[in-house]
């Protein structure tokens, strides 16, 4: 793994030491993660904002060599995201990395007999720059489906050149459309999109079950947003049926993990495929990540928050990310996704990470056998009569039967996880939580009015924008659980 990693370094460093950005930070003298920390600072997307502007105007050789036409979005729309460019080398490791999935999966289930019908997918749309003609903005799912091999479209339900150009509305009603009038074996998706999509097949043909609808459905292949908690609300719809699940874990910036084994729920971390990675040992204690300390993938440690720092094929250099990561196996390194840095509550003080909300979460849960599929949690202060309190939105799968504990049970946990929010609670500065249960019709009525509507549309585990909270506590104001109702 050391191996891999510094060849992969050595390598991106060669490629690139003709550019602007390598003549300027010694690439040629960069052979060890020494040099690259001296040479090289961390970066993040606003220090490398003007230079990526400049290679969609047709300036070569900036970060990459060449001039670069294609970039994926990352944490944003088409036209106010994250643009991060797209070498040949970076689509080639994408490529490749899907190759290893597939792999992984096939030595796992050699009977390739149950996948020869319809595949489903919703890659992601290429659309044209408005300032720059020559220059193309999509989703990385996108360029994935565009550069995939031929043969695969035989068992697609719809042509992926197709696909790529029509908006999310079209994609999922043509899609859907198509699908229902096909023997469908595998479906690829983020989990949000592929659980409205079993919910609109029910509705659509008043099914009470997926297995109803698509009795050979085998695969579900998910990437995008944790699968962990969509997993039971899919076995759930799915009943009857032998789902495999598989889940990959990537973004605009790299593939970098993926679900190599089917008992485990963790990933296998990719070490040889374009990326070097370093990690930031308790990021959310760091002041300014960009002066933070790294270590390697052969020197981290278990049970450890870490953020990502990549250095790839495709123009990032020491770029940090906003996950947060924990390694469940270090000498074959293996990863679990913790969530987002940037996953926090700190309005009043409490900072409250997401992860810390979802352990919460599953221990209360867990005590009562109650399962769930999605959780958001906002925090607001109404008026000057009133205390902050934590409003948390949770769509379940089994709910708890004794609502009142279950409450009890997450803010205590709560308070074990995370001190300002105990400190908070005990001080009385803070008053008890409140709880409601979503369902499918508020969650899309809420992303409706308040996010654009996207393949990609997430439903966020912390909410710190004020008119989107107050707009799902008006939603879900006759769903309220566990305590007497507030305004």
């Amino acid at each position: 793994m050391k191996e891999a990693q510094l060849a992969n370094l050595r390598s991106i460093m060669a490629h690139n030491k003709a550019t602007e950005f390598g003549k300027a930070h010694q690439f040629n003298r960069i052979t060890r993660l020494e040099h690259l920390k001296h040479y090289v600072p961390i970066q993040d997307y606003d220090d490398i904002y003007a230079l990526i502007e400049r290679m969609k105007a047709g300036e070569p050789d900036i970060l990459l060599q060449g001039v670069i036409k294609d970039y994926a979005v990352s944490a944003g729309t088409t036209g106010n995201g994250k643009h991060i460019p797209l070498s040949k080398d970076r689509i080639t490791s994408d490529q490749r990395f899907m190759r290893m999935v597939s792999m992984s999966y096939l030595a796992q289930r050699p009977n390739i007999m149950p996948f020869l019908g319809t595949h489903v997918s919703l890659p992601g749309a290429i659309d044209q720059h408005d300032e720059f003609p020559e220059v193309h903005l999509g989703e990385i799912s996108g360029y994935l489906a565009k550069h995939s091999p031929k043969w695969l479209s035989i068992f697609q339900v719809r042509p992926p050149e197709k696909m790529i150009k029509e908006s999310f509305e079209e994609k999922f009603e043509k899609g859907l459309e198509e699908a229902l009038k096909n023997d469908v074996r595998q479906i690829t998706a983020i989990p949000s999109w592929m659980l409205k999509f079993f919910q609109k097949a029910l509705e659509k043909t008043g099914k009470s079950t997926i297995k109803d609808v698509w009795p050979n459905l085998k695969l579900l292949i998910c990437g995008g947003e944790a699968l962990t908690t969509y997993k039971p609300h899919f076995r759930k719809l799915c009943e009857g049926l032998d789902l495999d699940f598989i889940e990959n874990y990537g973004a605009s910036e790299g593939y970098f993990a993926f679900s190599d084994d089917l008992d485990y729920e963790d990933l296998k971390l990719v070490t040889d495929n374009g990326i070097f990675y370093e990690w930031i040992p308790n990021p959310n204690e760091v002041e300014d990540l960009k002066k933070a300390e790294t270590v390697p993938t052969w020197e981290v440690e278990p049970n450890t928050p870490y953020a990502m720092v990549v250095t790839n094929n495709s123009g990032l250099y020491r770029y940090v990310l906003n996950d947060l990561i924990e390694f469940t196996d270090i000498d074959s390194p293996r990863i679990r996704v913790l969530g987002r840095m940037s996953d926090m509550l700190d309005q009043h003080g409490e900072a409250v990470e997401g992860w810390e909300a979802e352990k919460a979460l599953n221990y209360a849960s867990g005590k009562q056998n109650a399962s769930y599929s999605i959780f958001t949690v906002g925090s607001s202060l109404d008026d000057g009569n009133s205390l902050p309190r934590h409003h948390w939105f949770i769509q379940w799968v089994t709910p708890p039967q004794d609502e009142r504990q279950f409450v009890k049970d997450v803010d205590e946990k709560l308070g074990e996880l995370n001190r300002h929010y105990f400190n908070r609670r005990q001080s009385e500065a803070m008053e008890e939580p409140c709880f409601y249960s979503l369902n499918k019709d508020i969650i899309q009525k809420w992303k409706d009015e308040y996010f654009n509507l996207g393949a990609q549309t997430k439903t966020p585990k912390m909410i710190n924008d004020k008119e989107q909270l107050n707009g799902l506590r008006e939603l879900s104001k006759d769903h309220q659980m566990g305590v007497d109702k507030v305004s």
